[in-house]
């Protein structure tokens, strides 16, 4: 079963299982696809998709649930391989975590980056070092989180910073999403409450004039608005 920690070894058995069923070619890219339309060759190219097809449910059932989730919707065998060399290799030497470790903690949420999207980069870098002698622990993550969010977030991390026992990273990610969220709410009905006060102020549908034309009492406006018995008016 394919983890972080041991590419290398799981490497070496697929390679011997994927040859003995005749895919391993495939993944290589040493046996080309064929075109369904070359009709001399129709048993040929339905064999080929066959051991394509062997070849990626071979590597994709040989990952651990974690490691799925780097090859999720891949469906190309190649594409699976290469992709989980370059998620999984890095991880397999110390300079590699290292540099990992390093992107990890230089991360920063981007300018009007919403926290979901931050917090899904500090969690690709945690699963890549998931398993390893270097593995970012809770206490990491949640530090991360403390100390690298702008200011503009101070009073929303006083929450998860103050709990005692501190909460786990999965925990504190949950409580700050949801009081953006919260914060974000207030600040659009804090927006339509001034818009409407505005347009109170300057004469807004309030008030009861004189009017002129067709219509009962109500309609908009004091004296100079729009108001009173019928249509346009009042004194100006």
């Amino acid at each position: 079963m394919l983890t972080h920690a041991n590419y290398d070894e799981w490497k070496d058995n697929m390679i011997l299982i994927l040859s003995a069923k005749r895919a391993y070619a495939i993944v290589t890219r040493e046996d080309p696809e064929l075109q369904p339309l070359d009709f001399d060759h129709n048993d040929n190219y339905d064999d080929w998709k066959t051991k394509e097809a062997e070849a990626a449910s071979t590597i994709r059932l040989s990952c651990s649930p974690a490691v799925r989730r780097i090859v999720k919707g891949i469906r190309n065998p190649p594409k699976m391989w290469n992709t989980l060399e370059t998620s999984l290799h890095t991880a397999g030497s110390y300079i590699g975590r290292q540099d990992i470790l390093r992107q990890f903690r230089a991360c920063r949420p981007k300018e009007d980056e919403q926290l979901i999207a931050y917090f899904t980069k500090l969690s690709n870098y945690r699963i890549q070092l998931d398993y390893t002698d270097d593995a970012i622990t809770n206490r990491d993550v949640r530090t991360q989180i403390f100390t690298s969010l702008p200011s503009q977030y101070a009073l929303i991390l006083m929450v998860p910073k103050h709990r005692r026992p501190l909460p786990a990273p999965e925990e504190a990610m949950h409580d700050l999403l949801k009081e953006e969220t919260t914060a974000s709410l207030n600040k659009a009905l804090g927006d339509a409450s001034t818009g409407a006060t505005l347009f109170t102020q300057c004469g807004g549908y309030c008030g009861q004039g004189r009017g002129h034309g067709r219509g009962g009492r109500g309609g908009c406006g004091g004296r100079g608005g729009y108001g009173g018995r019928g249509g346009h008016s009042g004194h100006s």
